[in-house]
């Protein structure tokens, strides 16, 4: 009986490690297509692009990581994942400052961009990327992207809402910094949201103490009418010749009524 035991419990042992080293036959082990993140294609205003053999015109929602209107934060999109068993994306970041990568956070992946909202240095060049989890654990990492911010310009007149003449006003702002010397002034159609104005403006003062920018109202073709709402705002660029790019930064938006 004691023999019969011993090998039992010996057979149980060499079935037990010879098994031990083998996945279940149906866990997948294929990690998920390689992401792509979507690099800095131009701004709001931009002449149309080609992409992918198509003709584009860039606006704050396809032209890849930027900066947003809504605060001193970066918006790092990737395009749309194919595979249908995805989990969750891993976000790292680093910096010229900071070189080790670190986790920033984990989202859902059915997300199609993440919003940087830390507490980010203004002519910092920040890297991306991020590592797509499949529900196996199966995990790909992308390509990386960057951007710098720039301190944003601030609207001063006109105030949100105001009505004004269309044949005296003049957009006004403060710069963010006094570095910054390229500016973009965009108005949208507020009920369209059609960008009806893009306009590159340069300050060059030569005075010690300058007046802020300022720029009259554009005339529009057809004259609007009294009553119509446009929206505006002021983003501003600066060479980095050493990255060969652009920073930039997106004031927040006003809307204002035509007398």
């Amino acid at each position: 009986m004691r023999k019969i035991i011993i090998l039992t419990t010996l057979l149980l042992l060499v079935l037990l490690f010879s098994c031990s080293g083998d996945d279940p036959p149906e866990k997948d082990k294929i990690p998920p297509t390689t992401p792509k993140l979507i690099s800095h294609l131009g701004d709001t205003g931009d002449d149309p692009i080609i992409v992918n053999g198509v003709t584009v015109s860039l606006n704050d929602d396809n032209n890849g990581i930027d900066t947003v209107p809504d605060g001193n934060w970066i918006k790092v999109p990737w395009e749309k994942f194919v595979d249908n068993d995805l989990s969750h994306v891993k976000v790292y970041r680093y910096s010229e400052s900071d070189p080790e990568p670190k986790l920033i956070n984990t989202v859902p992946a059915s997300e199609d961009y993440y919003l940087d909202q830390s507490s980010l240095v203004e002519r910092e060049w920040y890297y991306y990327y991020i590592e797509l989890y499949d529900a196996s654990g199966n995990f790909s990492v992308s390509d990386t992207v960057s951007y710098a911010i720039l301190a944003k310009s601030i609207l001063s007149s006109p105030v949100e809402g105001e009505t004004i003449n269309q044949d005296t006003a003049k957009l006004c702002w403060e710069r963010g910094d006094s570095q910054t010397n390229k500016f973009r002034i965009l108005l949208w159609d507020n009920l369209t949201g059609n960008l009806v104005f893009s306009y590159d403006y340069y300050y060059t003062p030569n005075e010690e103490s300058p007046s802020p920018p300022e720029f009259p109202f554009p005339r529009l073709n057809p004259r609007p009418p009294s009553g119509q709402v446009f929206r505006w705002r002021i983003d501003a660029f600066d060479d980095d010749p050493e990255h060969n790019l652009e920073m930039g930064s997106e004031s927040k938006e006003r809307t204002l009524i035509i007398q």
